[in-house]
């Protein structure tokens, strides 16, 4: 398929509704569509993201068919863009609730721990509460000091066939025991499914690959259906689909917020939320075959231990989960949209916070890559808080990086600030975005929350970056994902309001992961994360990693994190080949300090400013940091562009040497002009110094 962009690089306006209920005719609610989508192109916006009428007729309304069809029609006829929304609200999955419709055993299901104490010849005997499915296995064990099960040899054990009400234990040691039972729930009071911002309806098993067929089946082919004509090998008018937060659930969250609709009864008072893991239909033979371990009778050690074999367990359960929810959801919608000439795109949940990617997806490098256009989420349109939470962008980005997807796109809001913000802010941080990676914007910005002619200046201005800087990547250093130690140390904890409870493996490898990304970011080194199948197929030449396009990174930088065997292999075969790796320590990981390759260093900051920009020939040579202020390189027709951008409210004096830029002039796309800066020659390329202002955006462009 050919790039998609090529009507315009404008952000695209996400409108779930065309027209208004209240028309009575077909011809009035036509009128309204055109009116409505004219009004959006004089603000600017370069197309729009939409979606079948919402209702109880979702997707079998023949008018609402018809209206869609026309809308797609208008937007051809006036030269902008569509995307389509795959979903009845969010979360995507259920179809507005048609895949639990056809077969509600394919509602996301999670296993629960039931403890209880069992003194010394004592019988106790634990009842299958409400709301739950049947037991899959319990067993007593010996405790430590703080009452936690501890050998995890049971003293006595039960294997369930998942039917059953009740189990029984008797204590005959001689001393206490701990009960751990394991039962089988289908997973809605307590998860996302009912604490959202939509609607609250059950949800359905992403990592069975018959739910996931019965949702596209219910609004992947019946869209196709009926917008077929605009696909066009993936050079017409529909250029991709828009998936919105698919998750596996994982834990009980947002035990406050509760949605203003409600779809399926739910019982939070008689039905208790026990600790969760994710299961499903699948989820047990793919572990045992993944493994070669039992899944029942190591089920303890998704919950409790530290040791070697609570690793490998839980390491094999989160790439089972993440296997699963991969080949079913991502792969599989991956497939058809590439059958039928368009793209899939979207975001999943909660991606800003590695410690998260475990509970409620997997290895992101894995499934995202099945996405045409990778996407993600950002709540915020304060600067500096789209910095702080980098790491989506980032990410993201990095995974279309590695397997040549051309564009990433955001769905961008102020929802974390009640669209309370400035129109500076809000063009800083989609542009903090740009810098990051991102160069298509889904825009959930309310219509009324600046003048129309005031987002039309922006909206061009935003355009330009694509207009301008649409080149190849280019970056100096690659930075571990270390999703394998999330894996490894996540354990489910005790507490019923689990969200937010991490192992301290967990919150030591994130902070030195995020640490590195802001001293990287601020000292305007551009970088990828890549994860362990990427490291291991990127090409060496004279000591560095060869990317995609020409890109060459010089170092490979290791956070604080767990290895594996296969990873001590890896790591150890490339600085043999000249690669330089760079490791961060942390007294949590003694087998990384104790690492035969890399240097090692206490710090972030430390790590960072040891390398050699000038030996290395990196993008950008300079001798201090500018804090708060992010850089985008690409090559454009064999010459470097460069993007600068603000998060901060204050001016900031730039002073860098910048390479392979030629004749260049310092260019601000939302006054359209050439902005003053001071150049000189220098011996890592040109010197360019210049002011940046508060929130401000400049780009340096022959």
């Amino acid at each position: 398929m050919k790039d998609i962009l090529q009507k315009n690089h404008l952000p695209l306006k996400i409108v779930h509704g065309l027209c208004h209920s209240d028309k009575e005719t077909f011809e009035e609610k036509c009128a309204e569509i055109t009116a409505r989508i004219a009004y959006l192109a004089d603000m600017g916006y370069g197309g729009i993201v939409t979606n079948v009428h919402w209702g109880e007729d979702y997707t079998e309304n023949a008018e609402d068919w018809a209206l869609f069809r026309f809308a797609l029609d208008e937007l051809d006829r006036m030269g902008l863009r569509a995307w389509i929304y795959d979903e009845n609200g969010y979360p995507s999955g259920g179809a507005g609730g048609l895949t639990l419709k056809a077969n509600p055993e394919y509602e996301c299901r999670a296993i629960a721990k039931i403890n209880a104490d069992l003194e010394v010849g004592e019988t106790v005997t634990i009842e299958l509460p409400n709301g739950h499915i049947g037991f899959l296995y319990a067993a007593s064990y010996l405790c430590d000091d703080n009452g936690a099960p501890k050998p995890f040899a049971p003293c006595e054990e039960k294997i369930c066939d998942g039917s059953e009400s009740s189990v029984t234990f008797t204590n005959k040691t001689a001393q206490k025991l701990k009960v751990c039972a394991f039962a089988d729930k289908y997973l809605y009071e307590g998860s996302h499914a009912l604490h959202n911002t939509f609607e609250a309806r059950r949800f359905v098993d992403l990592m069975n690959h018959d739910a996931v067929a019965e949702f596209i089946n219910n609004t992947y082919e019946k869209y196709t259906e009926n917008a077929k004509k605009h696909y066009i090998d993936g050079t017409g008018l529909v250029e991709a689909y828009f998936t919105d937060e698919p998750s596996l659930m994982g834990c009980y969250i947002n035990p406050t917020l509760f949605p203003p609709r409600t779809r399926d009864e739910y019982d939070e008072k008689n039905i208790p939320l026990y600790p969760i893991v994710n299961y499903g239909r699948d989820v047990e033979n793919t572990f045992e075959s993944i493994s070669g371990l039992p899944f029942r009778k190591n089920l303890i050690y998704l919950f409790y231990g530290k040791g070697e074999m609570a690793k490998k367990v839980r390491y094999f359960f989160h790439k089972t989960t993440s296997h699963l929810f991969e080949k079913s959801f991502y792969e599989q919608i991956g497939n058809f949209c590439a059958r039928n000439n368009t793209r899939f795109s979207g975001h999943v949940l909660l991606e800003d916070d590695i410690r998260h990617h475990v509970i409620f997806e997997g290895n992101l490098f894995s499934f995202i890559r099945h996405m045409h256009i990778p996407g993600i989420d950002m709540l915020h349109s304060l600067p500096e808080l789209v910095r702080r939470d980098m790491f989506t962008p980032k990410l993201i980005s990095s995974i279309a990086h590695a397997y040549d997807r051309p564009h990433v796109m955001s769905e961008v809001s102020a929802h974390a600030q009640g669209n309370k913000v400035s129109i500076d802010q809000m063009y800083a941080s989609i542009a903090l975005q740009y810098a990051f990676g991102v160069d298509i914007f889904t825009s959930y910005y309310p219509e009324t929350l600046f003048e129309r002619t005031v987002y039309e200046k922006y909206n061009r201005a935003i355009g330009l970056f694509g207009d301008i800087m649409a080149g190849e990547h280019r970056a100096d250093v690659l930075l571990y994902y270390p999703i394998e130690t999330f894996m490894m140390n996540h354990r489910s904890p005790d507490d019923k309001n689990s969200f937010g409870n991490f192992t301290p493996e967990e919150n030591a490898c994130k902070k030195g992961l995020y640490d590195l990304m802001y001293e990287l970011c601020d000292a305007q080194i551009d970088f990828d994360f890549a994860d362990l199948d990427v490291v291991s197929r990127l090409p060496v030449k004279d000591g560095r990693l060869q990317g995609r396009h020409g890109v060459e990174y010089k170092y490979l930088v290791l956070p604080p994190m767990e290895l594996t065997p296969e990873m001590s292999g890896v790591f150890a075969d490339l600085e043999k080949r000249g690669v330089k790796i760079c490791v961060m320590c942390d007294s949590c990981f003694p087998d990384l300090g104790g690492a035969g390759f890399g240097k090692k260093y206490s710090t972030a900051s430390a790590l960072v400013t040891s390398f050699d920009r000038y030996e290395e020939q990196f993008l950008i040579d300079l001798d201090t940091p500018h804090r708060g202020v992010a850089c985008l390189c690409r090559n454009v027709n064999g010459k470097n562009r460069y993007m600068f951008v603000n998060s901060t409210a204050e001016s900031v004096e730039i002073n860098c040497a910048l390479r392979n830029t030629g004749a260049a002039k310092l260019f601000s796309p939302l006054f359209g002009e050439n902005q003053p800066c001071k150049t000189s020659p220098d011996k890592a390329g040109t010197r360019y110094e210049f002011t940046l202002g508060a929130y401000e955006v400049l780009i340096i462009t022959e």
